[in-house]
């Protein structure tokens, strides 16, 4: 079996960055409703803001949405990776005492 080792220092800089990215996700589908809400509201009439608004509230927030939970999924990828090498090297130490 091959030695596995782990830069706990990196792993947690990633696990944070896909933390970051998801929140900004988060923020940015909030503000891409904000916008869908005032173009329905009148800022952008007609055919152009109609067209506008069904991209935004359509393939936009659905792909953002899916963006945004990757993000979350690998953060937490990363904090059971981590997790799980520390208890094993605590385990293997342990059985070496």
């Amino acid at each position: 079996m091959v030695d596995q080792k782990m830069n706990y220092a990196t792993m947690e800089k990633m696990e944070q960055a896909f933390k970051a990215a998801h929140q900004q996700l988060q923020e940015s589908i909030g503000e891409m409703k904000k916008i869908s809400k005032m173009m329905q509201d009148g800022a952008l009439v007609g055919d152009g803001g109609t067209a506008y608004v069904e991209a935004i509230n359509g393939p936009l927030l659905k792909r953002m949405t899916v963006l945004s939970d990757k993000m979350a999924e690998l953060e937490g990828d990363m904090r059971g990776a981590v997790s799980a090498t520390r208890d094993g090297v605590k385990t293997a130490k342990s059985r070496f005492k």
